[in-house]
């Protein structure tokens, strides 16, 4: 790591760990894994202070009875296999970590929430998650994901979970949300929305990234959007290297400055590879490319981990 920048605090909005560690590390706590994209030295070395670690859950188990079953396992895997990152459940304990005063900290975040038609929200509060993604790509009880051909609106049991989050305190992440469900949450949710891990559409048209008129709602809402290295959401052709994740930053704060935009990798969630952005410790490889585009420190801290910093600390206290 280049010891100019390793006093910035790093913060990667959206991490697939879990999901790593099932499909090519079952039964191996994460500080023993020594290959792939994310590992612990690779987080040291990259100065990455916290991962908001996605509990994913396929559309293949959403429904009664697989759902709630396959989401309570995650919990379980989560407790006992990365125990070695810190828990953060409070914005004291999201600032300790981000000041490096204690080790490498994990937030809990939501990926698909059809199990919750079942589990309620209970279990979220009680490991301080609170954001939550309605759908993933396909259609679940609650919505319409991307990978939807003919999409539809929230359904009834979907709009009735939205009403519940809304009124305890919860986020919304809009990523892999189809159109009419992202707007039906705009228009019907009143708390914070984030797109934890994206591209924008006028650099990579693809139904899974946000338009220009999402990515306004998003930040006319204070809300967050974390720009992805995923290279199938960065190009066309799917082939990108970290210059491709900074035009997809900048594309969005030549309009409306640094405020709100942040890194949402999606690493371990897709199997390519972005040239210079290989894996987590190579983040910090973005910070050499704003200061060279003339992004002032003061901007390079805000993407790097101080706007996520700001969304968590006010939606943890």
């Amino acid at each position: 790591m280049n010891d100019r920048h390793s006093d910035l605090p790093i913060v990667d909005g959206h991490v697939d760990i879990l999901c790593e560690m099932i499909r090519r590390h079952p039964d191996t706590p994460f500080h023993e894994i020594s290959t792939g994209p994310v590992t612990l030295k690779k987080l040291e070395k990259g100065g990455i202070r916290i991962i908001v670690a996605a509990l994913y859950c396929p559309d293949e188990h959403n429904g009664a009875g697989s759902a709630a079953e396959y989401l309570e396992n995650l919990f379980e895997l989560a407790d006992k296999y990365l125990a070695r990152l810190d828990h953060v459940r409070t914005a004291k304990g999201f600032d300790s970590c981000f000041k490096g005063e204690t080790g490498i900290g994990k937030i809990l975040l939501l990926e698909n929430s059809d199990a919750l038609l079942e589990m309620g929200t209970d279990k979220l509060e009680e490991n301080g998650l609170k954001v939550v993604g309605l759908t993933h790509a396909g259609r679940n009880r609650i919505g319409d994901g991307n990978g939807i051909r003919y999409p539809e609106k929230l359904t009834t049991e979907g709009k009735n979970l939205v009403k519940i989050l809304d009124n305890n305190g919860f986020a919304i992440d809009l990523a892999h949300l189809s159109q009419p469900c992202f707007r039906e949450v705009i228009d019907t949710f009143k708390g914070p929305v984030i797109s934890s891990h994206t591209g924008i559409r006028p650099l990579c048209d693809i139904p899974r990234n946000l338009s220009p008129e999402q990515v306004d709602v998003i930040l006319q809402r204070d809300g967050m959007i974390g720009i992805t290295i995923n290279p199938e959401m960065l190009s066309e052709d799917q082939i990108a290297d970290a210059e491709d994740v900074f035009e997809h930053i900048d594309f969005i704060a030549q309009k409306y400055g640094v405020d709100g935009i942040a890194l949402g990798s999606d690493l371990c969630g897709f199997d390519m590879v972005t040239s210079g952005a290989e894996d987590i410790s190579k983040l910090n490889n973005l910070v050499e490319i704003l200061e060279r585009h003339g992004y002032p420190r003061e901007a390079v801290q805000k993407i790097m981990g101080e706007n996520w910093r700001l969304f968590y600390s006010s939606l943890l206290s």
